[in-house]
């Protein structure tokens, strides 16, 4: 069996690698998860390790499942001693790992997972496509229907699109989104990342009030997709005592229906115009 792991602390890479090498496992080392992505094109590996590490564990996984799908089976491998080192198993598990072992000194549970998952066949229609709203991604063409509509999206605009699509209501911060989308968290300007958000928000018109779908930016910290259960929201008008429709007070809207439009386009209160 041949496998390509990574961590993100050497110490215990190697001493993992070196019980699973004894065991008969080939097991080759990554530096990166670039180097890795690589190994997964020119060599068959049959399973990737990934130590759950808090700070990387997530972009890993994320950048596995939109470019590699389901070819092989990933094994993560926590220290369910060690609170607060990683993001745990139900994280993991979510995010797009296949298994979650823990490590405490013993690569038993490892290696059984290992052989459990190796030479399974991945369900036929896992990472086809993702569904959000109205949208459909298809990782495999890069591709985005809206209503069947298809839109036209660089590779970059895609990746980005996807790793907000797939956290919906989570907030991913701008490290996070370079790392997942350049393959780097530096070297990647603020103003970069803002300049291909603006062009997914205008391709996929996502910002309109009658979307149910908005990117939302997070004061340095990142964005997050929200999605909205009704594209407009059921607004309650408030008693002003009189019947807006047959009042004559000249701060009274003139319609009921005026005051959910104007609330709901963001305006606390409703004043009329006295310039005309």
């Amino acid at each position: 069996m041949k496998v390509i792991a990574l961590f993100a602390k050497q110490a215990k890479g190697a001493a993992i690698c070196r019980d699973l090498t004894a065991r008969g496992i080939d097991v080759v080392a990554m530096p990166s998860i670039g180097a890795l992505l690589q190994a997964l094109k020119h060599e068959d590996a049959q399973a990737v390790v990934l130590e759950d590490d808090a700070l990387h564990l997530l972009d890993w996984l994320a950048m596995l499942q939109m470019r590699a799908g389901d070819r092989v089976p990933v094994i993560v491998v926590g220290d369910g001693q060690s609170e607060g080192q990683g993001v745990g198993m139900v994280e993991a598990l979510a995010h797009g790992a296949t298994d979650y072992a823990e490590h405490s000194g013993c690569v038993s549970p490892l290696l059984a997972r290992l052989r459990a998952r190796v030479g399974l066949t991945p369900p036929a229609q896992a990472n086809q496509l993702m569904a959000v709203g109205p949208f459909e991604l298809h990782p495999a063409s890069s591709a985005v229907f809206h209503q069947g509509m298809e839109i036209n999206l660089t590779a970059r605009e895609f990746a980005l699109a996807w790793v907000l699509f797939s956290n919906v209501g989570r907030v991913v911060g701008m490290s996070s989104l370079a790392a997942r989308v350049w393959g780097r968290s530096t070297e990647v300007c603020k103003r970069t990342l803002e300049q291909h958000i603006y062009r997914l928000r205008r391709k996929l018109s996502i910002n309109s009030l009658d979307s149910q779908i908005r990117i939302q930016a997070v004061y340095s910290v990142g964005y997050r997709l929200d999605l909205r259960r009704e594209s407009r929201p059921d607004w309650p008008i408030p008693d002003f005592g009189v019947d807006p429709c047959a009042s004559h007070d000249a701060f009274a809207p003139t319609q009921a229906g005026e005051l959910a439009d104007a609330r709901y386009a963001g305006a606390t209160s409703i004043f009329p115009d006295y310039s005309v």
